[in-house]
């Protein structure tokens, strides 16, 4: 998946094709970029439309215009060879624009991730990305909007139709386990454009 936002764009990658990936964008002229580990969390539904399942990923994260972003895309999609989707988020000038979907990014206490996707399939959704990260502060340190900062967090990222969004946030934010004070922050973004990195899919 390659998601852009204000210059920002996120590819979303099997394990193991960082490096193919990479090497396409160099050759389109990009500087590099920074590289996490994740793993998938998609139905068979979602297995099916888009060939990733519940398995390890590699997320990249680069700096690059609108235009670099979309010649990685193609470049990627002409080479044939790496699994993944494509969305452009909307950038700031583009948040009056109609947008059929949307990234719901959860940010949870380590250990809820599983309980988020169950909670987001059941509203509809069809799969998500997980990745682990850490807090940086400590014991002594603010609240960030009302969350109390703990070193380990985990990262849900879920891409979900426009009209879907909304019941499944609900859902995600009734669960039980994440009533205590602190436990998660919960947005969504607006998707300008969402492509299949797959040589036979035209643009969405």
């Amino acid at each position: 998946m390659l998601v852009l936002h204000d210059g920002m764009m996120m590819a979303i990658v099997n394990h193991g094709q960082t490096e193919r990936f990479m090497r396409i964008a160099k050759d389109c002229k990009a500087k590099g970029g920074t590289v996490v580990p994740a793993k998938g969390s998609a139905s068979n539904r979602f297995l099916s439309m888009i060939g990733l399942g519940d398995k390890s990923r590699e997320i990249i994260y680069m700096v690059v215009d609108h235009k670099m972003a979309n010649k990685i895309i193609d470049a990627v999609i002409a080479d044939g060879k790496t699994k993944g989707v494509a969305a452009l988020l909307a950038s700031t000038k583009e948040e009056s624009m109609a947008s059929n979907w949307k990234m719901i990014t959860v940010i949870v206490n380590a250990g809820y991730a599983d309980d988020v996707m169950y909670a987001a399939r059941k509203a509809g959704a069809s799969g998500g990305t997980v990745t682990h990260a850490r807090g940086t502060a400590d014991a002594k340190d603010a609240t960030f909007l009302g969350v109390k900062i703990v070193p380990e967090k985990e990262m849900v990222m879920v891409l979900a139709k426009s009209e879907d969004t909304e019941t499944i946030v609900n859902a995600i934010m009734s669960l039980k386990c994440l009533d205590q004070p602190g436990m998660g922050i919960i947005y969504t973004q607006d998707v300008s454009e969402f492509r299949k990195l797959d040589p036979s899919r035209k643009k969405k």
